[in-house]
């Protein structure tokens, strides 16, 4: 907001000084009203004749107490230039002072904090010229130009209440539109102006109005696909389960040849089963809000639980988990879920890094007190460009490369939905070795030392 006050400031003052430029660049050297001149005129005249006659009659005392009286300092001088009872000290008075007696007419001019006028009078026979030294209020106020500091105060609380009009609602747009990007449809504009009471509201109001309305719209048409994939992955159960059973019959009924076309067609089944699970495990974790039943649970535990099942699956394309636990950290929340995300993000490292490559699996603490999972392989990596698009349900990077590998890129969206659901982050990036590298970052509440069965965690 800081910046918009500045732009705000700026282009005020911009405005107001190209108005004084054009319009009162001299405002003191010469008085455009013909009454303001007059009045000027017969004052310096009056004035002048006063101080000449106190000149006359007392000397330079009189002078002195007549100049003390008025609000601005009168000095006396003769036309050739020459000083009477003190001076104004200003550079080129003595040239004005002849130039006003050479032309008989008030003359003026200008300096840093000061303005000096000089108009001829005569008294008694005698020519005198009478100096009128008007200095500013302020220093800032040079030639008259430039304002004074109320000015400045009073246009900065113009332009400051300005800049709020019309930064608290950008803000909460941009709050808004942060919270749609993090997969939050229901959020909105919290946004009443003032003024739109009266005026029918103005373009902001409009904007945050329409705003809301997109969200809206998006929010049903996201709720629609998930309806939609949650019907139709229901929907597919039914068949599958048939299918299964016919399965079973024609095994029982089939030669050996065609034993083996319907292992085939048994494996596309689970395919399409795990598939449909993914699918609604997607779809369920897009509606949930928060954790329903969360609860205590030890992170280091929940990763030696789950060793077991990753490494049976490893071990089957010869590939190796190597687990490393640090301090324990206690989370609260879901333990299902965030098991799930873990498990998810190791097998797709088990399945993109491939048969004797190694995994690397560390759970601990984090210098920031977070607990952090984190998964390395020595894999193909991914494209830099793709690593910010991986975590989008059915996006697989790079499918030119890896087309011949199964999976339906589900399991780490499914993964940073719970995660996120657990006030959490996913990072993902290429490590320098080779390979890739996915960290889960979770705010941790009490963290102990660890208390692992090593032999377990190798098993």
């Amino acid at each position: 907001m800081a910046r918009l006050l500045l732009k705000i400031f700026l282009a005020y003052w911009i405005a107001a000084g190209v108005v004084i430029v054009l319009f009162d660049l001299g405002p003191h050297r010469h008085v455009h009203s013909t009454q303001l001149t007059d009045a000027l005129d017969a004052s310096m005249a009056m004035n002048g004749r006063m101080l000449a006659a106190a000149y006359q009659n007392a000397g330079c005392a009189a002078v002195g107490t007549i100049a003390a009286e008025n609000g601005d300092a009168l000095y006396l001088a003769t036309p050739d230039g020459h000083p009477l009872c003190g001076s104004p000290g200003l550079s080129g008075a003595d040239q004005l002072v002849r130039a006003a007696a050479a032309s008989g007419k008030r003359m003026v001019v200008n300096h840093a904090h000061s303005q000096l006028f000089a108009a001829p009078v005569v008294v008694n026979g005698i020519r005198y010229v009478v100096l009128l030294k008007n200095s500013y209020s302020m220093a800032v106020e040079i030639y008259g130009v430039l304002p004074g500091w109320n000015t400045i105060a009073i246009s900065c609380g113009v332009t400051l209440f300005l800049a709020l009009l019309m930064a608290l609602p950008i803000r909460r747009l941009r709050a808004a539109a942060n919270e749609i990007a993090m997969g939050r449809l229901d959020a909105r504009v919290k946004w009443d102006s003032p003024t739109s009471r009266f005026t029918g509201g103005d373009d902001i109001d409009q904007l945050c109005r329409d705003f809301n309305s997109m969200a809206e719209k998006l929010q049903l048409l996201a709720d629609a696909q998930r309806l939609l994939l949650c019907e139709v992955s229901h929907e597919l159960r039914s068949p599958l389960a048939r299918l299964g059973v016919g399965l079973g019959l024609a095994r029982a009924e089939s030669s050996q040849p065609m034993r083996e076309h319907l292992d085939r067609i048994e494996a596309e089944s689970t395919r399409i089963n795990h598939l449909i699970d993914q699918v609604l495990s997607l779809s369920r974790l897009d509606t949930l809000s928060r954790i329903e039943v969360p609860g205590w649970f030890s992170a280091s535990g929940m990763v030696a639980d789950a060793l077991p099942d990753l490494e049976y699956e490893a071990v089957q394309i010869d590939c190796h988990i190597e687990a490393s636990f640090g301090d324990d950290c206690e989370i609260y929340g879901d333990e299902h879920l965030l098991r799930m995300a873990v498990e998810n993000i190791v097998r797709n490292a088990i399945k993109y890094g491939g048969a004797g490559s190694l995994i690397h699996l560390e759970v601990g603490l984090a210098v920031r007190g977070n607990c952090v999972f984190r998964v390395a392989d020595d894999g193909p990596g991914i494209p830099e460009h793709e690593l910010s698009s991986v975590l989008r349900p059915f996006y697989r990077a790079d499918r030119s490369r890896h087309w011949q590998q199964e999976g339906s890129g589900i399991g780490l969206a499914i993964a940073d939905r719970a995660v996120k659901l657990h006030g959490g982050t996913i990072s993902i990036k290429n490590r320098s070795t080779g390979g890739l590298e996915v960290e889960i970052c979770l705010p941790a509440v009490q963290c102990r030392p660890i208390y692992i069965d090593e032999t377990l965690a190798r098993q």
